[in-house]
Parts: structure tokens; C-alpha cells; sequence
């Protein structure tokens, strides 16, 4: 509000004297219009400002009256209380429309109050073009809105904290987690309710330097809402006003915990799959020693005895008898060797696999039985033979072997049932034992047998699966989609 010292000069009714008196210099620096008006709504003066806010001439502005600019001083009424009000010591602010030259409205912001000059009681008006204010609010308004519709459909949790570390807004997934309402949450201090341990002092370090730098700052919180333990990566980004100032700290906490706990399985299963490799070559190295021995000392053995009973043959050449007793002796020799060597390939590849499924795992249940104290009963389709490839038969074939050793070793069973169904999607082999069975839970991470026969199946995009119970024995089941031939 401009003070009355400024119109301490004579006022002139005359517009051209008064436009002369008045002290122009001062007036129209100004930024906003100022307008003195009469009881009769005439205008006594007015400043450049108010000509160029409303587009008119100064002749042609001065000879309207104040109630064609604002036209809600034509109803006699809002006049009669519009000058009543401005009578007041106070005076009034209110805000309305200016008509300009163009007849286009103008929002006005305006201030009024009386003036006492010579005895004449005026108004004085200081109105402020609004329009600029308005539009920035409405952008505000609009650019508010937009963040509230982003950040309350966004998965993350979003807060925003003012420079006394009080919260200005928290979108309605930080309210799930610390389970209160907005009016509640707005206002709080985030040195006031965060805990004091090292996931809260690490936070409050955290919006402490955005808010210190003035530079954005990230770390990953770990945290335990209600029963639920989280990891959050949480990111702190100054906002700044118009001057440069940071003005407030926007917290956005994003859940990774079900990424860290994808790594963590990765992580495990590489390690899996590096111990399950070391020990497959390990297997691999053992089983090459033991057919390098059994070659070596039986084979070997064998050969150099066929060598030296055919050198005492020669020599014995003139000895009928005695040639023949040798001859016999090495025949059961030659017989040995060749057993020798049907077991080497045996272990290495059982000749029965290239009859098929069906016939290569009777040949592994009479194997059982024989070295076992344990029945074993094989259930198969009748009729059409079971159809897979090579390489799944090979795969079935282990598995059941597999598991047949790991029954004679461990499960004290009884009696074993291996029992295969085919349908014209896939075939299922079951392998079931009445034995001491086991914990699932309890199953060692180095229980390379059961590893290994679910990689087996993986490979030819099966599915292997294992229940067992503590004295109700073990049932191993595998699925091989056909088209695994």
C-alpha cells in the first residue's frame, strides 16, 4: 500500500493540472496501477502503469470512470460496499477483473483504501495484474498434479522433506509401510521418528548430504517392515527454487529385494554348478583309474600269461600231452580276458542300451537283485515299445541307476518298484522304495547324486521331482516330454 505522503500535492479536478502536479516521477516507477477515485466512481488519477496495463491513452483512460474498469462496481450495491469497506482504517484487498481496451478481462489483484485531500474523501487503488501469478499457479497447480499422479501409481516410495528435514509429502506406498495416514505422515521430522540404528542414521546421512552438497546421493538400505526384511535403493535429489536455493529433498526408495535375492540363486547355483562339475570330474578321473587298473592287473595280467604258456608250448613241442593240458589252460585264460573286457565296456556303456528303454532296464534290475538283498519289481507299457532318442534313453538309464545305487547304499529298503508310463506327450519313470526315506529339508547343498539326476532331465527339458518322508520311503519321479526323441 503506497503511503498518502506521495499525494501530500494538490489534486486538481482538472485531468491535465492534476497530471501536472502530482509527482509523476515517483508514481511511474511503480509497478503496479494506481487509481484515486471519487464517491461518484470518477478517477482523479491515474499512473502509466494503469495505461499500459489496460492498453488505453492517458485522455482516454482519465475521462472513464472506475465502474467501466471494474464492472462490478456497476451494481450500486457492490459499490455501496465496496466504498464502505474501503472507508474502513484497514482498508481492503479483494480480488476482481479489469475491462481493458479490448474489452478483454484481466485478472486484478486490488487494494484500496481512503484518502483524505482538502476535504474531499477518496479511494485510493493499487491493483496488481495478475495474470503472470495466475498462469504460474495454474502451471504449479497442473505440474503438482502430474507429480502426484505419477508418484502415487509409481511401485517405488517417494517422500519429500523441506530443509528442517520435515516431510512435505509421502506417496500412499511409504504410508502402507510405516502404516499411518497422509495427515499423519505430513510433518513429521525424520530426525524425530526414524530409528536410531544404523539403517536410520544411514538414511538420515544420507538426505543430510543431498541437503548439505546440494547434489543428488544414493545408497542401499536394508530393512525389516513388520515381518518382512527389504533391500532399498534409495536415491536423494535436491530441488531447488527460482533463486538457486535448495528448497526441499525428494527420497525415492525402490525395492530390490527380490532382485538381490535372483542374484543370491544365481550366485548359488553357479556355485552349484561349479562344485557339481568338479565333482562329475571327479567321478570321471576315479572311474578312469579304476578301468586303467582293471586293464592294467587283470587284462594285462592275462595277455602276459597267454604270452608265456604259448612260449612253454613251443617248447614242448616233442610232449603231446603236455601241449594239450597247456592248450586247455589257456583257452579258460582267453576265456577270462574276454570276460575282463566284456565288464570294462559293460561300465563304460551296457551293450543292452542300444536295444532300447524297456530292455536295458531289466538288465539293470537283474543287476540290482544279483549284488542286493532287495526285490526289485519293473512295471512297463505293454505292447508298443517305448519310442526315445538315444541320448534320453542313456539319461533314463542313469537316472535308474543312479537311483539304485544310491537305495543300495543308503535307503535299507526292502522292496523297489520301477514303473514307467508313456502317453503321447511325454513319459514318466517312477522309482519307489519302502526304505528309512529322509528330511527334504535336511538334503546336504553337496548331494551330487540328486544334482546330478536333475541336470540329466534339465537337459532334455524334463522335469525330475523327489518326495520323501522319515520312515516311508523315497519316490524319485522323472517326466520326458516326446519330443526329447
Amino acid at each position: 500500500m503506497l503511503s498518502s505522503e506521495i499525494f501530500s500535492l494538490n489534486v486538481s479536478k482538472n485531468p491535465d493540472e492534476s497530471r501536472a502536479i502530482l509527482p509523476d516521477f515517483a508514481l511511474d516507477k511503480v509497478n503496479d496501477a494506481i487509481y484515486l477515485v471519487g464517491k461518484d466512481a470518477a478517477l482523479t488519477y491515474i499512473n502509466n502503469k494503469a495505461c499500459e496495463m489496460l492498453g488505453y491513452k492517458y485522455q482516454e483512460l482519465i475521462r472513464l470512470s472506475y465502474a467501466d474498469i471494474d464492472g462490478e462496481l456497476l451494481d450500486p450495491d457492490v459499490a455501496g460496499l465496496w466504498w464502505k469497506l474501503s472507508m474502513r482504517p484497514e482498508g481492503i484487498r479483494f480480488t476482481s477483473q479489469h475491462r481493458m481496451r479490448s474489452g478483454e478481462l484481466i485478472p486484478v489483484e486490488v487494494s484500496s483504501s481512503t484518502y483524505e485531500h482538502q476535504g474531499e474523501t477518496l479511494v485510493l487503488n493499487v491493483v496488481r495484474d495478475v495474470r503472470e501469478l495466475k498462469q504460474r499457479t495454474e502451471r504449479y497447480l497442473q505440474q503438482e498434479q502430474q507429480f502426484r499422479s505419477l508418484v502415487e501409481n509409481s511401485p517405488d516410495l517417494i517422500a519429500r522433506f523441506d530443509t528442517s528435514m520435515r516431510c512435505q509429502y509421502a506417496n500412499p506406498q511409504v504410508l502402507e509401510v510405516i502404516g499411518c495416514s497422509e495427515e499423519k505422515a505430513r510433518g513429521w521430522r525424520l530426525t524425530d521418528t526414524i530409528p536410531f540404528d544404523e539403517v536410520g542414521m544411514r538414511l538420515f546421512r544420507l538426505v543430510s548430504n543431498t541437503l548439505a552438497s546440494g547434489e543428488k546421493s544414493e545408497a542401499e538400505l536394508e530393512a525389516r517392515f513388520g515381518d518382512r526384511a527389504r533391500v532399498l535403493h534409495v536415491r536423494c535429489v535436491p530441488e531447488y527454487d527460482l533463486q538457486g536455493d535448495v528448497i526441499s529433498i525428494l527420497a525415492v526408495g525402490r525395492d530390490i529385494s527380490r532382485l538381490r535375492e535372483v542374484e543370491n540363486e544365481v550366485r548359488a547355483a553357479h556355485q552349484q554348478m561349479r562344485l557339481l562339475a568338479s565333482n562329475q570330474q571327479q567321478r570321471t578321473e576315479d572311474e578312469r583309474k579304476h578301468i586303467a587298473r582293471e586293464i592294467h592287473d587283470e587284462l594285462g595280467q592275462h595277455l602276459t600269461s597267454l604270452r608265456a604258456g604259448l612260449s612253454v608250448m613251443g617248447m614242448q613241442a616233442d610232449n603231446p600231452a603236455r601241449v594239450i593240458q597247456q592248450a586247455d589252460y589257456l583257452m579258460t585264460l582267453i576265456d577270462s580276458t574276454i570276460q575282463v573286457v566284456r565288464d570294462v565296456s559293460t561300465r563304460l556303456r551296457p551293450n543292452m542300451l542300444n536295444m532300447g528303454l524297456v530292455p536295458a532296464l531289466e538288465w539293470l534290475r537283474d543287476e540290482f537283485v544279483k549284488n542286493s538283498d532287495c526285490a526289485c519289481m519293473l512295471i512297463v507299457p505293454e505292447g508298443k515299445p517305448v519310442a526315445l532318442s538315444d541320448q534320453a534313453v542313456t539319461a533314463v538309464f542313469r537316472v535308474v541307476q543312479e537311483s539304485l545305487t544310491n537305495i543300495s547304499r543308503h535307503a535299507k529298503a526292502s522292496k523297489v518298484s520301477i514303473i514307467v508310463q508313456a502317453s503321447r506327450e511325454s513319459v514318466v519313470v517312477q522309482i519307489r522304495d519302502n526304505g528309512r526315506g529322509f528330511k527334504m529339508q535336511a538334503v546336504r547343498e553337496d548331494a551330487f547324486g540328486l544334482l546330478g539326476i536333475k541336470e540329466r532331465v534339465d537337459m532334455l527339458n524334463g522335469f525330475a521331482s523327489i518326495t520323501s518322508e522319515p520312515g516311508q520311503g523315497t519316490q524319485l519321479e522323472i517326466t520326458l516330454p516326446l519330443s526329447a526323441k
